[in-house]
């Protein structure tokens, strides 16, 4: 399962503290136990002073290209920065050596939105045939990239980033119910959809698996549940990962919960809505809230 983090700060602001230097970082969980090694590369976005994003990243592991990650990690000095390690997923059964190179390691980017994803979309293919001339755009075989257009799609549609996560999740199913036929190993369409996305000025962090009470938790965390992402407030930043980074005060967000904060005149503006799984989608099961912060 892949690492995730991600910061906007009313300033630019650094994330060494909590890439390398933390007690459970991003590098150091790289590299925590033997049975959960993020090997299969990393990468690092912030957003420079024109508003574009920049990504450095590798396929190689973190814990063995340490001095790029580390450099990499340093001069990610942004009010915006995504970073993600990554245990690559292969639902088409495909030779491991196809998924392991530049363009199937995340974070992804259109040069507006950087995204990285958590999980694994479990009929690609069948989401692919619905992104129409945004398939063109596919680079890699990495089924989170697929995911990746799929929120493009029907953002540049709806202009809305809830309604478009929505809108990915309500499609997913839907073309789950046609093709589960043809995948009768699987018990559902994705084995989790937690998402980070940032265009430099926002941050929206979908926490959502499509089960509970899966094996898998934290790397270093052994409680922390499959699927659940934790938040944090660092006086002007707000800090998410897929789990704590340190023993400080982390809040833990709901399953399924959008948090959403953006950069404005008052400093940081933060929403939770929280959902429920339906036959079709996501259902808002409360209305927007304001984040009770650390």
């Amino acid at each position: 399962m892949c690492r995730l983090f991600a910061q906007l700060s009313e300033h630019p602001a650094g994330v060494e503290d909590l890439l390398i230097e933390s007690e459970f970082s991003l590098l150091k969980q790289s590299n925590f136990k033997k049975d959960t090694l993020q090997k299969d590369g990393w990468g690092i976005a912030h957003f420079g002073n024109n508003g574009e994003p920049a990504v450095s990243k590798s396929p190689k592991p973190a814990f063995k290209d340490a001095s790029a990650f580390r450099t990499a990690a340093a001069g990610a000095v942004s009010k915006a920065v995504i970073g993600h390690i990554r245990a690559a997923s292969n639902p088409r059964k495909l030779p491991k050596t196809r998924l392991i190179n530049m363009d199937n390691t995340q974070p992804f980017t259109d040069g507006r939105w950087v995204f990285a994803h958590n999980g694994t979309l479990q009929i690609p293919l069948e989401v692919t045939r619905g992104l129409g001339p945004y398939a063109k755009k596919l680079k890699s075989l990495n089924d989170s990239e697929v995911y990746f257009w799929q929120f493009v799609k029907f953002h540049d549609k709806l202009k809305d980033v809830e309604k478009a996560l929505l809108a990915c999740v309500e499609e997913t199913w839907a073309l789950w119910r046609s093709c589960a036929k043809d995948h009768p190993a699987k018990k559902a369409p994705y084995t989790g959809l937690n998402t980070l996305l940032s265009d430099g000025k926002s941050l929206h962090a979908l926490c959502h698996a499509a089960s509970k009470g899966m094996a898998e938790c934290g790397v270093c965390n052994p409680t922390q549940p499959w699927g659940v992402m934790s938040f944090t407030r660092r006086g002007g930043r707000l800090v998410v990962a897929s789990e704590n980074l340190d023993r400080g005060q982390w809040t833990r967000l709901d399953c399924p919960e959008l948090l959403s904060a953006r950069l404005g005149p008052r400093g940081l503006e933060i929403r939770r809505r929280r959902y429920e799984l339906s036959s079709s989608g996501l259902v808002p099961r409360s209305s927007p809230m304001e984040a009770s912060l650390p």
